[in-house]
């Protein structure tokens, strides 16, 4: 149960995203004017649709993963920051912690999420 809360959690822009389409795919194909096989892409669309939530998940998924073994394999960590000029901070192993998903520091005011870091 807690992976399924986990995908609900890491994906619900996404959901709405894909409801929305999904919803205008409805309206669309059940007008008046279009024939009624238009309606067949009604479950092509759902179907579609699930497997790319999926898809985007396992890919989100074993991007944090990734990133987790780098840094716990003391190699260098770039996450976005947009308050200095060059735009990224280097994260290595040492002062820097990882707390649940987040890069945290005690001698660094900002902490930063695993989502926005890459591996260099």
């Amino acid at each position: 149960m807690d992976s399924l809360q986990n995908f609900f959690k890491e994906e619900v822009v996404y959901i709405l995203i894909a409801l929305f389409v999904w919803g205008i795919t409805i309206f669309i194909t059940t007008r008046p004017f279009f024939s009624k096989g238009a309606r067949k892409a009604i479950p092509i669309v759902f179907v579609l649709l699930v497997a790319v939530l999926i898809l985007h998940y396992n890919l989100r998924m074993n991007h944090i993963e990734e990133v987790k073994e780098a840094f716990y394999n003391n190699k260098d960590i770039l996450c976005l920051d947009k308050t200095n000029k060059i735009g990224y901070i280097v994260i290595k192993k040492g002062a820097w912690r990882l707390e649940g998903d987040t890069f945290v520091n005690p001698h660094f005011i900002r902490s930063y999420n695993i989502r926005q870091c890459l591996v260099e």
